[in-house]
């Protein structure tokens, strides 16, 4: 338990001195194994060891593919297909926001592009609508993180790889949660806010209806298809999660040069090059903590982490719904200040032998451990998706406080269900088993 004190301490430490995260995880590592004797000359083997592993070959090709998908406005192409779908009921405006997050959130892969992306052009639609500033930015803070939990997510795959299972499985659970989160907030924000909302003037036939539904799909429906096909070939049986990701670069490619004809200029006339550079910046950065990480699990594996919280948990408590809530508790609060990936590599390794000591099913393990980190994200004061939000409308934190309360009391349920009734996860893994 000393080399563990030794390692968060060294951990916190030199991240608050702003060394990166992936190196101050593999220094508190080292320090950790040179004071409890081990021979650190095995480091490079770790490091290699983390790394030489196929499926995280599905990393970089879904941020590249994401990337190429992101650049060519295809949140404005959601966002108008939605908004026209749904455009004739009261909060509609307020489900745009989430639906379309969401749908951005399974190709963008990255919850704080989602905010960024959606709040720009959704938090100007919302006050035309009438709904209040604090509210809008609050929407779009909270419904960013949606698209991280709905396949395909790279959390997932980094869960999925520590804990040694099925990436598939992975993400059907987590995918079950997100729909979850989707249908609460549309109907919190039926109920509570839709009054704000103004409803068009012009009025509803049906032959304007699917004149601007029909205008608007060709070119939503193209960014759809990318997820929908990693979906089928995935769980098809056609793909690995790794080809998918080279079937999804492949697809970017097409919808940019062919579908898209903007995708490589955009508004900053980020050319191709500049955009695969940027790409790979994003994914040496998560093979980075890969790495590291790999040599933190070494020393975990050395001080008998696991174990040790296994037999300390089950001295507190022999009760599995006990140590879940225990588990939520720390979650949330390390989603607050810790990254998803980061959270999953560092406590993964020592959390997830504890859950199975405790029967827990590592699948459904990883969709109470991806939603509580999530949920993180978007709970004061360090939450990364209010910050985004809060820069795109001009307004301070303590002004989106009470609104994104609203949001997390509505996520709750949620996380309730998904720990104690592992069936509403489970279900459609069970089905694919």
């Amino acid at each position: 338990m000393l080399l563990i004190v030794i390692f968060m301490v060294a951990f916190i430490a030199l991240a608050c001195l702003r060394v990166p995260i992936p190196f101050a995880a593999g220094m508190g590592a080292m320090l950790s194994m040179v004071v409890g004797g081990q021979d650190i000359s095995s480091i490079p083997t770790a490091i290699f060891g983390s790394l030489d592993s196929f499926p995280y070959l599905a990393i970089p090709a879904f941020i590249y593919a994401g990337d190429l998908m992101t650049l060519g406005g295809i949140s404005r192409a959601l966002m108008s297909w939605v908004r026209a779908i749904l455009g004739r009921i009261r909060g509609s405006v307020g489900a745009t926001v989430v639906v379309t997050s969401a749908l951005f959130g399974t190709i963008s892969g990255s919850s704080v592009a989602t905010v960024s992306a959606i709040g720009s052009m959704m938090v100007p639609e919302m006050l035309k609508a009438g709904y209040e500033k604090r509210y809008a930015t609050a929407l779009v803070a909270a419904s960013g993180f949606i698209g991280i939990l709905i396949p395909p997510s790279i959390p997932g795959i980094v869960y999925a790889m520590t804990a040694a299972v099925p990436v598939a499985e992975v993400w059907l659970s987590t995918a079950m949660a997100g729909i979850m989160i989707v249908l609460v907030y549309v109907i919190y924000n039926r109920i509570f806010f839709a009054k704000q909302e103004i409803l068009p003037e012009e009025p509803f036939t049906i032959k304007s209806y699917a004149k601007d539904v029909g205008s608007k799909s060709p070119r939503a429906i193209v960014a759809i298809l990318m997820p929908l096909i990693i979906f089928v070939g995935v769980y098809g049986g056609i793909l690995t999660p790794t080809e998918a990701g080279a079937v999804a670069v492949f697809y970017g490619f097409f919808a940019g040069w062919v579908i898209y004809p903007l995708l490589f200029k955009d508004k900053d006339n980020m050319g191709l090059i500049a955009l695969t550079k940027k790409s790979a910046i994003t994914s040496a950065g998560i093979c980075l903590l890969i790495a590291f990480a790999g040599v933190a699990t070494k020393m975990f594996t050395f001080a008998g982490a696991g174990a040790a919280l296994s037999q300390f948990m089950l001295g507190v408590t022999d009760s599995p719904a006990m140590f879940l809530l225990i588990v939520n508790v720390v979650l949330i609060l390390v989603g607050m200040f810790m990254e998803t990936n980061t959270s999953i590599l560092l406590l993964g390794p020592i959390l997830i032998p504890a859950a199975q000591a405790f029967g827990i099913d590592p699948i459904h393990f990883g969709a109470v451990m991806l939603l509580n980190l999530e949920i993180g994200m978007i709970t004061p004061p360090f939450a990364c998706n209010l910050f985004v939000a809060c820069r795109i409308s001009g307004l301070t934190m303590d002004k989106l406080l009470k609104p994104i309360l609203g949001f997390i009391a509505c996520c709750i349920p949620v996380l309730l269900i998904t720990t104690y009734f592992p069936i509403s996860v489970m279900w459609l893994v069970n089905l694919m088993r």
